[in-house]
């Protein structure tokens, strides 16, 4: 497949993704079309293609010209505690083999 093509491809791409999650970077969807990102921003200079325009279109197409608030992975009523990594002195059952 010629590079031409390939561009195109991963462009149509990142604008599907965008559709579904407006977070998306189009570095994460020239990794998974393979592309390099250098290669497609030169391709998309050279079109006169922009990552902001093209979320500004989805906002405006997709989303009924608002910005999706950016989905949050943690709640803040949840604390995550860590456990306390003890030493092999401090640790009761150090040197015990259960066979």
């Amino acid at each position: 497949m010629d590079l031409e093509n390939r561009f195109r491809r991963t462009w149509k791409r990142f604008q599907e993704v965008l559709k579904v999650d407006y977070t998306c970077s189009l570095a994460d969807v020239c990794r998974e079309q393979h592309t390099t990102f250098g290669g497609m921003s030169s391709w998309m200079s050279r079109r006169g293609y922009s990552v902001k325009q093209a979320k500004a279109d989805v906002v405006r197409d997709y989303y009924g010209g608002v910005e999706p608030s950016p989905l949050t992975t943690t709640s803040p009523s949840f604390t995550q505690i860590a456990p306390a990594m003890l030493s092999e002195e401090e640790f009761s059952l150090s040197g015990i083999t259960i066979t």
